[in-house]
């Protein structure tokens, strides 16, 4: 019994087979006989060179069980056959060819990748999907959450926390549940470089209607409602230096024997700034949450922005990646470095790990890798590279 007929006797173990590749493949020969062996570690290996490309059928037993890993440097797998089990005619070729197949494998019962499922689970019911998916939110929603009572920790001691990580941490999520836990109307503002601080203050029009931007939103909420404001400024240093300027005077709060001075009747501390085409504004210190967010690996923040707050660091829990099979966790942590270094434009991001059917759902890394190619083609190749060097192969 060869290779093919081995997987075709057990459903190709998950692996598809268009038929218009088995014909090509039927006509291709490799550059030498497929060469069958066993290595010290248990694992039987196929392997041989066709036009130029190299194809590996990596067969590890494990118990009643074969887990196959193949492999194939050609465009057809690298670039999209390895994300849908979509098998290539080089791959189909070397399964033909093979004729060497042990007996202690072929008594086997072959499944793709390095999941190792049951002999009597066929399929994975909805049931064990739906499972598996809660078990991933579930373990996103205690990692938010944790970043939240961080951050609700800081705000009681009368800090201003300045959480640092890149997007799809869960930063926004974590800052809306502290406005649930301190009951506060919540404001959010992500910096671009084309605010100036009018747009952030408000403006006076020359007919005297006065348009607040959110900061003075958020301030006369606070003083003329009395009721608690969370403001969150995200991607803070995206702001341009004239805008940060402005939003740092809000950092500091203004003891009560210089709000007299300022001639504003409070008894107590206060939060104020201004803007030329509005004036000054002004709100109770007590009244008004502060959160500030950015992405570390962009602007340098400015040593005064960080004297005014205490910075948080905010990375990817392990007890997400933990969940996910080898290859997942590898392509993780590898799009989590990447980005941190500055070779990737992105994570693999918690919103897109909520997505996920299984332990090794392809379709995380087939819609991350479209990403990066829309974001830069290099940076997705590279990704390509180190993920297939690492044995992650999907």
């Amino acid at each position: 019994m060869n290779l093919y007929e081995w997987l075709k006797a057990n459903q190709f173990a998950g692996f598809k087979v268009d038929q218009a590749r088995l014909k090509r493949a039927s006509d291709i020969r490799s550059a030498k006989k497929p060469n069958t062996e066993c290595r010290l570690n248990g694992d039987y290996v196929v392997e041989t060179t066709m036009n130029s490309y190299a194809v590996l059928w990596e067969i590890t037993p494990h118990g009643e069980n074969a887990v196959v890993r193949p492999s194939c440097t050609c465009p057809d797998w690298a670039d999209r056959g390895r994300y849908s089990n979509l098998l290539c005619k080089h791959l189909l070729s070397a399964a033909l060819q093979n004729d060497d197949l042990f007996a202690a494998v072929t008594s086997l019962k072959p499944v793709s990748a390095d999941i190792v499922f049951p002999a009597k689970e066929e399929k994975q019911n909805v049931e064990q999907v739906e499972d598996f998916n809660e078990h991933v939110r579930r373990e996103i929603s205690k990692a938010v959450s944790s970043l939240a009572e961080n951050v609700l920790a800081v705000l009681k001691e009368g800090y201003v926390p300045f959480l640092l990580g890149p997007t799809g941490v869960g930063k926004t999520s974590a800052i809306r549940q502290v406005a649930l836990a301190t009951q506060s109307l919540l404001i959010e503002h992500a910096g671009a470089d084309s605010f100036t601080d009018s747009d952030l203050v408000g403006v006076e029009m020359p007919s005297g209607k006065r348009m607040p931007g959110p900061i003075g939103n958020a301030l006369t909420h606070a003083r003329e409602m009395g009721e608690p404001v969370l403001l969150f400024l995200d991607e803070f240093l995206r702001y341009n230096s004239r805008a940060q300027e402005s939003l740092m005077r809000l950092l500091l709060p203004i003891p009560a024997e210089i709000t007299r001075v300022m001639g504003i009747s409070h008894d107590g501390a206060i939060r104020a700034t201004s803007a030329p085409f509005w004036g000054d504004e002004w709100a109770p210190a007590e009244s008004v949450l502060i959160v500030l967010a950015a992405n570390p690996w962009g602007n340098v923040p400015d040593p005064a922005l960080v004297r005014r707050t205490v910075p948080i660091m905010v990375g990817f829990d392990n007890s997400v990646a933990g969940l996910f099979s080898q290859k997942t966790r590898a392509a993780i942590d590898l799009s989590w470095k990447g980005t941190a270094d500055g070779s990737l434009p992105l994570p693999i991001e918690y919103g897109e790990l909520a997505r996920a059917q299984s332990a090794d759902d392809p379709a995380i890394l087939a819609r991350y890798h479209n990403r990066l190619m829309a974001l830069d083609p290099a940076a997705a190749k590279g990704f390509e590279t180190l993920l297939f060097n690492l044995g992650a192969k999907s």
